[in-house]
This record gives structure tokens, sequence and C-alpha cells, in this order.
């Protein structure tokens, strides 16, 4: 049983990872239905073999002839369907390394976003306190009759900041999780 990777949903290219997982699965199936095949024509294979071992080989040569005839057209099948299985496992294990490139490729496209959003709201939040703080002068040093004014617009900043520390975190928080992620796939 597979584990549940449904975070692999956040990945900007899961289009492109989910085309791939179709491509696995369908070879899966087709080796699937190829390793049955072989099964069927082995069975075959040793009724034939069976019935030349009880045949009397004096009294029915064209017999023999026609059950040798078949037990080389039904190896020939057979080395081609394990030629054909060799092919499609090749392909499944070309189309898994895909997969692994592009989760590390969406990963890594994550990763630079929330760092980048880090790295602005951590520039944002020094601009809004500066601006907290000119406002908290303004406010503590003007006259009454302006005090609401000055008043409103430290409140104002105030809350900038608590919006900016607030996109710190998540942007933290979801750095953390691509790293888990990455670990989580990749060791």
């Amino acid at each position: 049983m597979t584990r549940s990777r449904r975070y692999l949903n956040n990945l900007p290219n899961i289009n492109k990872i989910k085309d791939l997982a179709r491509d696995i699965l369908d070879c899966e199936l087709k080796v699937d239905r190829v390793i049955q095949d072989n099964a069927s024509i082995k069975n075959k294979i040793l009724t034939l073999e069976t019935q030349l071992l009880s045949i009397d080989k004096a009294e029915y040569p064209q017999k023999i002839k026609n059950i040798q005839t078949n037990l080389n057209e039904l190896s020939s099948v057979r080395v081609g369907n394990d030629k054909k299985i060799t092919e499609l496992r090749k392909e499944i294990y070309t189309s898994r390394s895909l997969v692994d490139e592009e989760i590390r490729e969406g990963l890594s496209t994550l990763f630079h976003q929330a760092k980048s959003d880090l790295e602005e709201a951590q520039q944002a939040i020094i601009k809004h306190q500066q601006l907290v703080e000119e406002a908290q002068n303004r406010f503590m040093n003007s006259p009454a009759e302006e005090f609401p004014k000055y008043r409103d617009e430290w409140i104002q900043h105030v809350k900038t900041v608590i919006e900016d520390e607030e996109e710190i975190k998540k942007s933290e928080k979801q750095l953390e999780a691509i790293k888990r992620v990455y670990k989580l796939e990749f060791g």
C-alpha cells in the first residue's frame, strides 16, 4: 500500500507529476498483463511437453512435429514477453526518477518562494516598526486637539506590524513544512 502524498498537490508542477504517475501506473499494468501472459504460455508449454513425452514417436511423427513447432512459437513469444517486461521496467524506473526530479524542482520552487516571502516580511516589519516609533513620538508629543489623529495613525501602524509578524510566522512554518516534506521524500 502506498502512503498518502496529498502535500504534493501544492507543488507548482503537480500536473506534470500526475502525468508521470499515470505513465508509471500504465506501465505497471502492462507488466502485470505480460507476466500473466507468460504464466499462461508457461502452462501451455508444460502441457505440450507432457504430450510430447507421452506420444509414441514411431506412430505419430507429424503430431510430434506440430507439437515441437508450437513449443518453438510459444518459447519465442515468451522470450519476446520477457524483453517487453524488461523494457517496461526500465521505463518505470526512468519515470520514477523523473517524478523525483519534478518533486525536487517543485519543492525547490516553493522553498525559494517561501524564503522570498519571509525576507519581504522581515523588511516590511523593520519599515513598519520605524513608522510605529515615529507615530508614537508624534502621538506622545502632540497637543490635545491632534491627539486622536496621531493615536489612530499609531494604532494603524501597530496593526500593520502585527500583520507582518503573522506573515513571518506563516513563512517560517511553510519553510519548515517544505523541509519536512523534502526529508520525507528524499531522506
